[in-house]
């Protein structure tokens, strides 16, 4: 029998998803948008909500709680520590969780605040689960970022990487002889591609920046593209390309350019758009099992100001591809 995660894409709808009787998980960072969803949703309905965060974390989480603790039925909530410095304990965490519940019960996986690492790990393991068919994506589009800032050009989210790995499950087969191609999808973290970027020392880059189907979010074009031409002039062997950031086809279609373009090289992709690109990216590993993701965790992130949610959701369900 051929399994879902063999051949699939996203199919998206607007709004909120029904969460009743689903198995929900959430990311409670330093964004107030970590609680966005249990606040326009029918949160008290959920089977069991797991709420996970790094075990270490510095940030004041408080307010986050006590929403929570008010949306949530608590004898239906629970409180996941994952570890900051391991991936394979992260993982294991992750799957044991996964593993032990409902598999009859839909996943409601809301991506919007989950770190980069996490949101891929947690992906690997329903698609190594074959769980896929039951999981609903769904993310919260923000209003602006970098609140503090009016000036386009100083909106920054993070500075800094502390260190720079490729994630479980997206390890990708490199082969020593070959030369190395690295794809960054570029967004308001470019100085973290950057740096990156100098790490990995690549012989061929393609600097990506993300294009939009929402009108509401036209203003993010100019920053990623602006984003981009000072990556290219930085960086020599280098080409720009675009994408969609809310059409998984569009992220499919510019990494089979770039693979086209060098294809004796190795290709690692470094997602470091926004969550949704970062699911087509992931998505795109799991059917070229050959491609590598790079996470570069960050140093410094603008925890204050980060970003304003608004009122729009998005959420997507797998589907077989020849559906």
């Amino acid at each position: 029998m051929k399994h879902l995660q063999d051949n699939f894409d996203w199919s998206r709808k607007d709004g909120v998803p029904d969460l009743g009787n689903a198995i929900v998980l959430l990311w409670n960072g330093f964004e107030p948008r970590s609680t966005a969803l249990v606040r326009h949703a029918n949160a008290s309905a959920a089977n069991k909500v797991f709420i996970l965060k790094f075990a270490d974390s510095q940030f004041d989480l408080s307010e986050n709680d006590k929403c929570l603790d008010l949306q949530l039925d608590q004898k239906k909530a629970f409180r996941v520590d994952v570890d900051r410095g391991s991936q394979f304990r992260t993982y294991q965490t992750i799957r044991t969780q996964i593993a032990e519940s409902d598999p009859s019960l839909k996943i409601v996986f809301d991506i919007t605040c989950f770190p980069r690492d996490v949101l891929l790990l947690i992906l690997y393991v329903l698609w190594s689960l074959s769980r896929l068919d039951q999981v609903v994506c769904v993310y919260n589009v923000a209003k602006d970022y970098s609140t503090e800032q009016s000036e386009i050009s100083k909106k920054w989210l993070s500075k800094g990487v502390s260190s720079v790995s490729p994630v479980i499950g997206f390890r990708g087969v490199l082969r020593p002889d070959r030369p190395l191609q690295v794809v960054g999808l570029v967004g308001f973290d470019d100085q973290r591609v950057t740096q990156i970027a100098d790490i990995l020392s690549p012989s061929s880059l393609v600097f990506a920046h993300g294009d939009t189907q929402l009108k509401e979010r036209e203003w993010l074009v100019s920053q990623g593209m602006d984003a981009v031409g000072l990556l290219l002039n930085r960086f020599d062997e280098s080409r720009q390309d675009t994408f969609i950031c809310e059409d998984g086809q569009s992220v499919s279609a510019m990494l089979d350019r770039a693979r086209a373009a060098k294809p004796d090289h190795n290709l690692v992709i470094v997602p470091m758009n926004n969550k949704i690109s970062t699911l087509f990216a992931a998505t795109y590993c799991l059917k070229n099992r050959d491609v590598q993701i790079c996470y570069g965790g960050a140093l410094i992130y603008n925890h204050s100001h980060y970003s304003e949610e608004s009122d729009k959701f998005f959420h997507w369900t797998a589907i077989s591809e020849s559906a």
